[in-house]
């Protein structure tokens, strides 16, 4: 699954952690790429809400940090059925006053004969330059790998703009022809979130689907994607 939780707020402004955690429950992914996720100093304690929905779904974590400020930070986190042996955080390019963003990979052994990453990005929005070379670094980064991985990302960006083609050779995507629309304000076609798979080793995408039974909770509709390895 891939979802931008919009810092933790529904569309009313409110806390929409019991909805994200509805979806997880129903949906039961085993792995979850959770964009625009906040860790927040209130009243002298901290919200941390990649945490807080670990600790109810059962599944471990990992967190990475692409802004700081005076109240906690914000970035990108990773929910997983499985440890994840190891983690990394890699700063993005961007432009003079462009926001930091990051690409977060977790190293998953799901068994014996299957090690992967799975890794989850969110870009940059007001630029098309931004997301256009974080696009290709993150491509750059990856598309070498020995090991299979699988992306979840808010690209920002339709599936006819520069920085998806960075993606069109080396990657499956998961929602591939799909025309629904992934944010709740978009037309057909309107896709900005993708799950991708690199096509380095035996991989299929069986199916793939986005999520509408929750409009409120986010600006963005959560996708699903089943992905086999053999």
């Amino acid at each position: 699954m891939s979802f931008n939780i919009r810092h933790g707020a529904n569309m009313n402004e409110e806390s929409n952690l019991m909805e994200i955690l509805k979806i997880i429950k129903e949906n039961k992914p085993d792995l979850v790429a959770l964009q625009a996720v906040d860790s927040l100093i209130s009243n002298g304690k901290t919200q941390f809400q990649l945490r807080q929905l670990a600790i109810q779904t059962g599944m471990h974590y990992t967190y990475g940090v692409a802004e700081r400020s005076e109240n906690g930070t914000q970035g990108v986190g990773i929910l997983s059925v499985w440890p994840l042996e190891k983690s990394q955080t890699i700063t993005l390019p961007s432009t003079a006053g462009a926001d930091p963003k990051i690409l977060l990979c977790g190293l998953i052994r799901h068994s014996r004969n299957l090690t992967f990453r799975f890794c989850n990005s969110r870009l940059e929005y007001a630029s098309v330059m931004d997301r256009a070379l974080q696009a290709a670094y993150i491509n750059q980064m990856l598309a070498g790998s020995i090991q299979p991985v699988l992306l979840g990302m808010d690209m920002g960006a339709r599936p006819n703009e520069q920085p998806y083609f960075s993606f069109r050779k080396k990657w499956q995507d998961a929602a591939q022809g799909s025309q629904l629309e992934t944010w709740n304000e978009g037309l057909p076609g309107d896709r900005l979130d993708y799950i991708f798979v690199l096509l380095n080793n035996k991989v299929r995408v069986k199916n793939y689907k986005v999520i509408r039974n929750y409009p409120q909770a986010s600006d963005h509709y959560p996708i699903l994607a089943t992905v086999e390895f053999w």
